[in-house]
């Protein structure tokens, strides 16, 4: 029975090489390997007895692998092997890679506010741009082509508001169908327009119906501060009722 402490010779068929002084568990690992076959031959160092194959060897057979693994074409010289130690080795199993790969991250049950906030200051910002912009648009009344009973009443007031081609605005007052005389056309202001407004409604028997009549593309400012002292006289009573119509249809 072989110890850890017996050598051997060994007979390689591959190469027709023989190894003298194989320690026991050199050997063994050339078989567990496959480096040495079962059909090699082995014997004990140094001595002339026949030689055994290793699957016949009691001891050293336990750790021939694969029989029929393909013989290889070159062995590590005994020597090498003895004096660095490297024996060798099992080939190295496959790690399985599946278990490092990374774990999907915990989805984030909180909900990112910061967009929405984005948006909601653009639209801030547009709707006050858009009553920026709404306040000195052009004024889009019903055209005299759709004036009511109001044109018609020959003690109607009407007030014109017009503009002239460089864009200055001029105020005119006239009664019924008749146009502003010279003192009631080309009035500059506002304040103009009220003085002339009080001495026209002297001369009136009743209070009477007030149109704007105003400049297709007349900004709404200038409606506005008319229909703001019209709401006061009619509050009064000095005027009936007012309303607000283009005086030209836009070609």
């Amino acid at each position: 029975m072989a110890s850890r402490g017996e050598n051997f010779d060994v007979f390689l068929l591959v190469g027709d090489t023989v190894y003298k002084g194989v320690p026991y568990h050199v050997l063994c690992g050339w078989a567990e390997q496959g480096r040495a076959s079962a059909d090699d031959k082995i014997r004990p160092a140094g001595s002339t007895a026949p030689w055994m194959r290793i699957a016949d060897h009691p001891k050293v057979s336990d750790f021939l692998r694969r029989i029929t693994k393909p013989k290889p074409t070159s062995a590590i010289p005994v020597a090498t092997a003895i004096a660095s130690g490297s024996y060798p080795s099992e080939p190295a199993e496959a790690i399985d890679m599946d278990r490092w790969k990374k774990m999907p991250e915990d989805d984030d049950d909180d909900v990112d506010m910061i967009p929405l906030i984005d948006v909601s200051l653009v639209l801030l910002i547009f709707f006050m741009l858009t009553t920026a912009v709404s306040s000195v648009s052009p004024v889009r009344v019903p055209g005299m082509k759709n004036a009511g009973t109001l044109s018609k009443d020959p003690d109607a007031v009407t007030i014109f508001l017009d503009k002239r081609p460089n864009g200055d605005v001029f105020y005119g007052i006239g009664v019924g169908a008749v146009s502003p005389s010279k003192d009631n056309a080309n009035l500059q202001s506002v304040g103009d327009l009220s003085n002339r407004l009080d001495s026209l409604l002297q001369t009136v028997s009743r209070p009477p119906e007030v149109r704007i009549a105003c400049h297709v593309e007349l900004q709404r400012a200038y409606v506005k501060q008319v229909a703001q002292d019209l709401e006061r006289r009619r509050l009064k009573g000095t005027i009936l009722s007012y309303a607000a119509e283009v005086n030209e249809v836009k070609k």
